[in-house]
This record gives C-alpha cells, sequence and structure tokens, in this order.
C-alpha cells in the first residue's frame, strides 16, 4: 500500500512546496494545450486500489499509477514546464501548465526530471521515469489535473481518472 504519496498531505510539506513556489520567477505559457491527451506512462500500469485514488479517504489530490520503476513519463497534454525539481513528499517532480491555465503535476519520477523550467513540451514528450522518490513506498507516478488558474495558482485538483481511462482507451 502506498501512504502519504500526493506529497501534500502534511502541513509542513505544503508549506516547503508554496516556499518555492512563492521565490520562483515568473513563466510565461506559450505553448498550447489540446482536448486530446496521452496517457502518461509509456508501459504497463495499474491503477491500484482504492486507496490509490483521488481522495481515497485521505487527503490525496491525485491518482497513483501502479509501474515498473524506470518507464518512461510521459506529457500528457501539450504546455509549459512550470517546476521540475525535488520536494521531500513528492519527491522528483514536474508540473505542466496549458494555455488553458489547467496543470497536470508528475510526482515521484525516479530521477530528476529531463526537461526544465520554461521548457515547452508536447503531448506524448518524455518527462522522466517512474520512481519511488520522496514519501513512497513503491514504483508508481502520482498524477493530479489542476483546474485554470493551475497548481498552487489558486486552481483545485480534480479526480484525474476519467481522464486517465479515456486516454488509456484511446491509445
Amino acid at each position: 500500500m502506498l501512504s502519504a504519496v500526493a506529497g501534500k498531505s502534511t502541513r509542513s510539506a505544503r508549506l516547503e512546496v508554496l516556499a518555492q513556489v512563492d521565490a520562483a520567477p515568473e513563466i510565461e505559457v506559450i505553448a498550447p494545450s489540446t482536448d486530446d491527451g496521452v496517457f502518461p506512462i509509456g508501459g504497463r500500469y495499474d491503477f491500484g486500489t482504492q486507496t490509490n485514488r483521488f481522495g481515497g479517504g485521505r487527503n490525496h489530490q491525485g491518482q497513483d499509477i501502479l509501474a515498473a520503476c524506470g518507464l518512461e513519463v510521459l506529457a500528457a497534454r501539450a504546455g509549459t514546464v512550470a517546476w521540475s525539481r525535488y520536494q521531500a513528499a513528492a519527491g522528483n517532480y514536474a508540473v505542466v501548465q496549458s494555455i488553458d491555465g489547467t496543470s497536470q503535476v508528475y510526482m515521484h519520477m525516479r530521477d530528476a526530471a529531463i526537461v526544465k523550467r520554461g521548457d515547452r513540451v508536447a503531448a506524448g514528450q518524455q518527462l522522466g521515469f517512474v520512481g519511488s522518490t520522496g514519501r513512497s513506498t513503491a514504483c508508481h507516478l502520482h498524477f493530479e489535473l489542476w483546474s485554470a488558474p493551475g497548481w498552487y495558482e489558486g486552481g483545485k485538483a480534480f479526480d484525474p481518472l476519467p481522464e486517465l481511462r479515456r486516454w488509456a482507451a484511446a491509445a
């Protein structure tokens, strides 16, 4: 079972991330988003149990996608990399902001993301590799979707599972 994988389940972890957000310079989001998305794992995966889902009986703001360490993590939608760093709970993570203001968050990657803040990415472009960094107990990708204006910019996390299932069916 995975525990506290959202990376934002404790007050101290949230304050640490917010301090990083406040200290970072603004970026211009210029890459277009698309209604079509790409499943964010390049290989076999499992959605796990109810505890791996959005909410899951706790403050879990995304979907855990169980997959082997080392599989490719792909951008689900086109956008601009807003964050690419390490945080104690989230581990190695990246945030992609689409032109419509929505965000996709990719946590617990094995290594630092291969994209950097300000990079434009296409849907399906590799961001990194599945891992188990930060407060994680198994290889997986913790994936979040945030409404406009985006991750920690006033947006709200929403259940990504319907989109993930739609993207998986289209693959």
